[in-house]
């Protein structure tokens, strides 16, 4: 399927519903020029080198593929080899139906019949353009007949400049060992909350933080430009990816931490795993809203 794009005179947006419901590109006009919001993958071969895309039915990793939930364990595909994890969900690595189109409006979505994840379920995502700001809604439903664990989040990469900072208000941060994997809650960079904001250049950060406050704000001092970025109240968490040497960062808010279910299954609080009762359903939101500085 060819790629569907969302377009105002001042922001244009390129999504793929085969490549797993990802956005492709995003930029938007100012200054009277067009910079790219989210990095540019209009060429991308995988998913994984999009601009964005859904993180369904949980986020990040989950610890050898190992899922224990209500005293049933299955195991899961290892969907990135080499690593020893299963890793955000399934919504990436399948194609999205388009069920709604508009110049500025598209809904896509995907059912999920039970198999190697022991439940079936549906999601949803609504891309909406107004003007030169983005929001993306995601929803899931519990298809199945028992209760299902539940997480959701959205994974853009922005792009990267050397003077680019992240501000926003968090509460802690799992520290993590060489394979991504929670060790520790410690505190968070401070530089986050200041007015200048965390320089993302070399940061070298793969880690979950606590306590989103739903509002952040990436700023690039060389394109005199910003972006506004705010979360549905759900999104209490937020997975910071800044690897060097690479023209993007990634700013994903989620609901839960990393291997959440696993560590909710052992008693472990504050996870921010959901349980979805049969027909229930979640949604979470994000909005991006560029302006100029």
């Amino acid at each position: 399927m060819a790629s569907i794009f969302l377009k105002s005179d001042i922001a244009r947006i390129e999504i793929s519903p085969e490549l797993g419901g990802a956005i492709l590109a995003y930029d938007a006009k100012l200054h009277n020029s067009f910079v790219p919001i989210l990095r540019n993958s209009n060429n991308a071969k995988s998913v994984l080198g999009s601009s964005c895309f859904p993180l369904v039915p949980y986020s990040n990793r989950i610890k050898y593929g190992l899922l224990n939930w209500q005293e049933k364990s299955s195991q899961l595909p290892l969907n990135h080899l080499p690593e020893k994890h299963s890793i955000h969900g399934h919504g990436w690595q399948l194609p999205w139906k388009v069920i709604h189109q508009t110049d500025t409006n598209l809904t896509l979505e995907y059912h999920y019949q039970q198999a190697e994840w022991p439940f079936s379920y549906s999601a949803q995502q609504v891309f909406t353009l107004k003007g030169s700001a983005l929001s993306i809604e995601l929803s899931l439903m519990n298809n199945s007949k028992s209760q299902m664990p539940a997480g959701l989040g959205l994974h853009p990469y922005f792009s990267l400049t050397k003077k680019t900072s992240l501000k926003c208000s968090v509460e802690q941060m799992w520290a993590v060992d060489d394979e991504s994997m929670p060790t520790t809650l410690m505190g968070a960079p401070k530089s986050l909350a200041k007015s200048e904001g965390l320089l993302i250049t070399n940061s070298n950060l793969d880690n979950v933080f606590t306590g989103f406050s739903a509002a952040a704000t990436v700023v690039w001092p060389e394109w005199k430009a910003k972006a506004d970025i705010t979360t549905s109240s759900n999104c209490k968490f937020i997975v910071v990816y800044s690897p060097k040497n690479q023209n993007y960062f990634c700013f994903e808010p989620v609901t839960h931490s990393t291997d959440a279910i696993n560590m909710s299954n052992n008693g472990m609080d504050n996870t921010g795993i959901m349980t979805l009762n049969p027909q229930e359903r979640m949604t979470i939101s994000m909005s991006i809203t560029p302006k100029e500085t």
